[in-house]
């Protein structure tokens, strides 16, 4: 079966991909009496639940340079960033499975609708954090102004997996399931509530081998300190991902008649 998508102006997928932007963010918090304050709502119940474990005694952070408050309330919303692109691209052929079909519309603006409404939703609750910081006396270091351009490889990463994941869904609808598991087992297994600085046991050969520790530190190292974590492996990982989004979504534009009569919906 051919690909079910032809070539649209340029003018037709900008439009295109506005209104289904709009879509999406409106979309989300239909029906919701607290709607967009649930972005702000979400991170603080997670960031109470670190302070109390932390209080207890049974976390043991490391040394985050900073406020022990501020740097989960940073790393949660730069997790929740990578989550949140994953989450969105695996449900992709669920989602417009049918509007692809029907109407023909290129799956790379899809993807990129995807890309861009899960950067929107992170952006809201990362202004109100930066301001938190500067509120505490936490200062930006001048090359922060890199962060958009550092935070970019891990949205790229949790799109990957996405589209993976949604690709393998295809095949058996428990991977879906399975997956959205071992992502949120990774959040504990990656620097988010503590330092990538562990240097003994199990978790410390994790952390050095996950690439999570990287495309999270960097974005947040770069933010307070003006510089990538590791740089070296940073930017290893930072190309590896970059030639494997693209990869993946050449393959989705070929292919995407073919999954499509999979999951059923063809």
């Amino acid at each position: 079966m051919s690909n079910p998508t032809f070539a649209f102006p340029k003018k037709s997928k900008k439009f295109l991909l506005q209104q289904l932007i709009k879509l999406r963010l409106f979309a989300d918090f239909k029906k919701s009496f607290l709607g967009w304050l649930w972005l702000l709502i979400l991170p603080l119940f997670a960031i109470l639940t670190w302070i109390f474990m932390k209080g207890a005694g049974i976390l043991q952070p490391g040394d985050t340079k900073i406020p022990y408050t501020a740097f989960v309330l940073l790393s949660t919303t730069i997790w929740a960033l990578f989550y949140d692109t994953y989450k969105n691209c695996s449900q992709i052929f669920i989602t417009y499975g049918k509007t692809l079909l029907v109407n023909k519309l290129p799956i790379e603006i899809i993807i990129l609708n995807e890309l861009i409404v899960s950067m929107i939703k992170f952006l809201i609750p990362f202004v109100f954090i930066i301001i938190y910081l500067l509120f505490i006396g936490v200062s930006l270091h001048p090359l922060s102004l890199l962060f958009p351009l550092v935070i970019i490889p891990l949205q790229l990463f949790g799109a990957a997996i996405g589209l993976l994941t949604g690709l393998f869904s295809a095949i058996a609808k428990d991977f879906s399931l399975f997956m959205d598991n071992i992502i949120k087992l990774f959040m504990l297994l990656s620097p988010v509530v503590y330092t990538p600085d562990i240097s003994t046991g199990l978790l410390a050969k994790v952390i050095k081998y996950n690439p999570l520790t990287y495309l999270i530190s960097s974005p947040r190292n770069i933010l307070l300190h003006g510089e990538l974590y590791q740089p070296q492996t940073s930017i290893i990982y930072f190309i590896i991902v970059a030639i494997l989004f693209i990869l993946l979504t050449r393959f989705f534009v070929i292919n995407t008649a073919r999954i499509l009569e999979r999951e059923g919906v063809a």
